[in-house]
């Protein structure tokens, strides 16, 4: 209409109004203004009509709509492993190369994308220059269709938009065809790129298949199934995995021969299992030279294995040899028992102790786990993690057994281990609950990442303290403050720990000021059976004074020194920390690990939880208050402690507690109980195991029994009944499938089964199986995409008492991205076609060379084609066109009641004239001198009539002497008649020289109203 301006309505129907009421005003307006004149009468006429169709108008939502001829690009680019590293340096010079034919107006961004996109640049009027990817993205997935859908969240809304993929077309994420649909209808053209390329003598070991579960000495058969894409020739070896030792497999000590044939190839190699045990097979082929495989990462697979025989306990203590009576009473009752010491944290993180299991596949042989008196602190976060998904997602057993490094006073609560056990490690009552209170002072680290291992270490200590404990932080701000006062953490974790979150320590020049706010906070709390300081720093504040160190100690306050990267190994630093430490019976750990630094705080958390234990001197009997499934059959007669760890019940239905301690009085003290968590089972028996606080229980003649039948009861089941499970991997999905069979081959129906899939960074996904045949279940777990082992573990329900745990699994040897063997440029293809975009093809030289310039001239990114859809953006103009009506409406009334003086305005627009030509004006009447005697004349007229309404004036033939009143209420009634004024009484009449004059209206009124008064009168005076 306008250019690049336009306008259009919103509801049109509205302007039906227009021809219904601009008539009939019209035809009103002539007659009811007819008193106007010609002009003014045709001007109100005008203003009331447009009044009237600026408001139909805003009625009918009238908008101005703006065209933009500006384009964003958006490039989207393949960063996944699919794409060939040769390919991917090009694709990013293309990028470059082609952005700088844009238009100076137009904008343009990149996206980067894996397994989930990243905005690289995002849509900016400058021309791009890629030099390499900066995002970080996960490349072992390939999700096009999320790329797609971020791209049209970025364009910005008004401007045109087209995306250009580069991508080989291979995904394994999503659905790019829908997310082109999407594109198409908003109008977005999508240009593709194909990134080829094809892998013509590639070799995959696709996957190795063995039994999930064997017996011992059982000879089983691993398949290994490698696909080739071309003849070729390598060699094939086995190798066996057990108890963190790998080596090749007995009997497959040598890489063994092979040729391979185009398409699947299937290899059969016969493996004894001798030990029980949990194996994993890793199968390699090696190419021989110039055989043009060029990935080596699908050239290895694993399988898994459970080798069955009697029952395995893994026993992990704190202290080698503190548990060998346990350990000997389990192994006379045909239990073997492996055990393992946990390493001692120092400065430089674990030392000592024996390697620990790290992944959910190394716990697989054990059907139950005894943690006997060790720290909380001696594990990883994510070895807590194994630890309760062995028990709730496999169906293993976890035992805990007390100790002063055991339950609360060893850090485990708020751990996913605390989770699975019976009791919580918070006392609930208040009498006896063991008081702690720990403040932090936190002095700038530098080391690498300095303040992100400080908040780390904080939030742990935190952590590892109960809800009853006190805690503070101090740091330094410009001088000592406390990032959140001393206080009972109780419900305020949360909030201490976003204080955290924001926490920036300063450079602390002096240790004393901390440490005396620190000391004088610790001793505000009365009720504290321990006080306790944590201080990090790099020791180079002035020391802390003799004084000050004598009254920590003088007030038993303990602190524990962390020195962190000190100026060039700074002995006088580590003095200075040492000796705080030492003199105040603290601990002092000089790291050089900052991954060491949370476990050291959860260390030191530990300390003020000291109170948790209760002891004595004297023995007391334990209190039997019944005998349930790991006890029963034992005699009641249980042999007293000295000593436990004081926890308090889990409130759930499932825990049961045959044994309680009757100390300390006042609360309920588990001494032993258990229940079923997930599909496995857990205990919690808060004394020790007969070294410290049950000295008398190795001598107990049913001691044996005893920790045998508890230990059995928590072990996971071992009898599978006569189901088969399978386990398979399908685009993505894990296939779960379980053929169920009686003991006469006969098919069982409507069984229940349930259970966990756990994923190699041991995320649980929970699975029901459906009946969709007699006798076959099937289920299938969404999202398993990551390599690495997937454990499987059911439980199962039936009629006739039947039910039973059944585990299986099955590994994924490396990411779908190296499966491809070959672009799929038909996918981009079909997308560029469905959104009206074009495919571009790369040039080449002769010599096999990308010919990045003539491959940009071919294609021109930001053009303006016919199906290129330009934006509009819409402004409403209601607001501005009611506003208009009211000034209209102002001016309709102005006509209406302002009349100009025609003749003035002419006058001066006249006179105006003749100054501007040099001539003489006539001199002017002045306007103002008129109006001030205009208003004399008014306000005397007024004046006068105000007077006459006031006074009477006497009788014409009388005269009114000076100084008398005018009203007299004794006068008779013939008297009270007007009179003219005299001399002396000046305008209280009219004078006599204008009696002659024609009678006004006010005279009129005036001698009307005399008359009413005078009748009045005469009605009165009658008798």
């Amino acid at each position: 209409m306008f250019g690049k301006l336009s306008v259009t309505v919103g509801h049109p129907w509205w302007l039906i109004l227009l021809p219904i009421l601009i008539p009939p005003l019209i035809l009103l307006s002539f007659r009811s203004l007819s008193g106007l004149g010609s002009v003014r009468r045709i001007v109100a006429i005008l203003f009331r009509s447009a009044v009237v169709t600026l408001i139909v108008l805003a009625l009918a939502e009238l908008q101005m709509v703006r065209r933009s001829d500006r384009l964003t690009t958006m490039f989207l680019l393949d960063g996944s492993q699919s794409v060939p590293r040769e390919l991917q340096g090009p694709a990013q010079d293309y990028v470059t190369a082609a952005s700088r034919k844009r238009r100076t107006d137009d904008l343009t961004g990149v996206i980067v994308f894996g397994k989930s996109p990243s905005v690289e640049s995002p849509p900016a009027p400058t021309e791009i220059n890629l030099l390499g990817i900066e995002s970080t993205i996960d490349s072992e997935y390939t999700d096009l269709a999320s790329a797609i859908k971020l791209a049209l969240a970025t364009f910005p809304e008004d401007t045109a938009r087209r995306i250009v993929i580069l991508s080989d077309g291979n995904e394994n994420r999503g659905n790019a065809i829908e997310q082109a649909l999407t594109a198409k209808k908003l109008g977005v053209q999508v240009d593709t790129v194909p990134l080829d390329y094809h892998y013509d003598r590639e070799v995959l070991v696709e996957k190795v298949s063995i039994p999930p579960d064997v017996k011992k000495g059982e000879t089983v058969n691993i398949n290994v199934v490698i696909r080739a894409s071309e003849p070729t020739r390598g060699t094939l070896q086995v190798f066996q995995k057990a108890d963190n030792y790998r080596a090749p497999a007995p009997g497959n000590e040598t890489p063994q021969p092979i040729e391979l044939q185009r398409g699947i190839n299937v290899f059969n190699l016969k493996q004894q299992i001798n030990e029980p045990n949990f194996y994993t097979f890793a199968a390699e082929f090696v190419p021989e030279k110039g055989s043009g495989d060029r990935r080596a990462i699908n050239n290895v697979a694993e399988g898994f294995t459970h080798a069955r025989g009697k029952a395995q306990v893994l026993l992990i203590e704190g202290t080698a040899g503190e548990h060998v009576e346990l350990i000997r009473a389990l192994r006379e009752k045909e239990i073997a028992v492996t055990p393992l010491v946990a390493p001692r944290i120092e400065g430089s993180g674990g030392v000592g102790g024996d390697p620990l299991p790290t992944d959910l596949a190394q716990l697989q042989p054990y059907d139950s786990v005894i943690l006997a008196n060790v720290p909380k602190d001696s594990f990883t976060e994510s070895q807590h993690q194994i630890l309760e998904s062995n028990v709730h997602d496999m169906g293993a057993g976890l035992v805990m057994i007390g100790g002063r490094d055991s339950f609360g006073a060893g850090g485990w609560m708020n751990t996913p281990v605390e989770k699975a056990l019976p009791v919580d490690m918070q006392i609930k009552a208040l009498k006896v609950q063991g008081i702690g209170a720990m403040v932090m002072i936190m002095h700038a680290s530098e080391i690498p990442e300095g303040n992100y291992w400080q908040k780390v270490v904080a939030k742990a200590a935190l952590n590892a303290l109960s809800t009853y404990d006190y805690a503070g932080m101090l740091h330094w701000e410009g001088q000592e403050a406390w990032l959140f006062s001393l206080r009972s953490i109780g419900g305020g974790r949360p909030t201490m720990l976003r204080a955290i979150d924001r926490m920036t320590p300063g450079d602390m020049p002096d240790f004393d000021p901390s440490l005396q706010m620190a000391m004088k906070g610790l001793m505000q709390v009365k009720d504290a059976m321990s006080r306790h300081i944590v201080i990090i720093s790099d020791g180079d504040p002035t020391p802390p004074t003799s004084a000050v160190i004598r009254q920590l100690a003088a007030n038993k306050i303990t602190v524990t020194s962390v020195l962190t990267a000190a100026h060039g190994n700074d002995f006088g630093a580590q003095s200075t920390m040492r000796n705080l430490a030492t003199r105040t019976k603290g601990r002092f750990y000089n790291v050089t690990n900052p991954k060491a630094l949370p476990r050291i705080y959860q260390k030191e958390a530990r300390t003020i939880s000291r109170p948790l234990i209760f002891e004595q001197g004297t023995p007391w009997a334990p209190k039997v208050n019944y005998l349930s499934e790991p006890v029963i059959g034992l005699p009641a007669d249980i042999p007293p402690i000295n000593g436990l760890v004081l926890t308090s019940l889990k409130e759930n239905e499932l825990v049961e507690v045959p044994l309680t301690s009757p100390l300390p009085a006042g609360q309920v003290n588990p001494l032993l109980a258990h229940w079923t968590y997930g599909l496995g089972r857990s205990v919690a028996f808060t004394s020790d195991a007969g070294r410290r606080w049950a000295k008398a229980w190795p001598d107990w003649q049913s001691y044996a029994a005893f920790w045998s039948q508890i230990i059995r009861w928590s072990m996971r089941p071992v009898d599978r009944g006569n189901l088969t499970l399978t386990v398979r991997r399908e685009e993505g999905r894990i296939k779960v499938v379980v053929d169920a069979l009686d003991k006469e081959n006969q098919f069982l129906n409507f069984l229940q089964i349930q259970g966990n899939v756990v994923s190699p960074d041991l995320k649980r996904s929970s699975v029901e199986l459906v009946q969709v045949a007699p006798g076959k279940y099937e289920g299938t777990v969404e999202d398993a995409e990551a390599s690495g082992n997937y454990f499987v573990n059911l439980g199962y329900r039936g009629s006739e008492g039947i039910q039973g745990v059944i585990s299986s699994g099955v590994s994924v040897p490396y990411s779908d991205e190296y499966r491809e063997l070959r672009s799929n440029p038909v996918t981009l293809e079909n997308i560029s076609s469905l959104t009206d975009g074009k495919v571009s093809t790369w040039k080449y030289f002769p010599d096999g060379r990308v010919d990045l310039q003539r491959t940009i001239d071919s294609v021109d990114h930001f053009r303006r084609d016919p199906t290129l859809v330009n934006p509009r953006s819409f402004a409403n103009l209601w607001p501005t066109l009611l506003w208009l009506a009211v000034v209209l409406f102002l001016g309709d009334v102005a006509v209406r009641r302002v009349a100009p003086d025609i003749d003035r305005i002419r006058k001066s627009v006249a006179d105006q004239w003749k100054k501007l030509r040099g001539q003489e004006v006539a001199p002017s009447v002045d306007y103002m001198e008129k109006l001030k005697t205009r208003k004399a004349e008014v306000g005397e007229q007024l004046d006068r009539s105000r007077a006459a309404t006031r006074f009477e004036a006497p009788p014409p033939s009388e005269s009114v002497p000076s100084g008398e009143p005018l009203l007299q209420d004794d006068r008779p009634a013939d008297a009270r008649r007007p009179a003219k004024s005299t001399p002396e009484a000046p305008g209280l009449g009219p004078d006599a020289s204008k009696a002659a004059e024609p009678e006004s209206y006010t005279n009129r009124l005036l001698r009307a109203k005399q008359k009413v008064w005078e009748e009045r009168e005469k009605n009165q005076d009658k008798p």
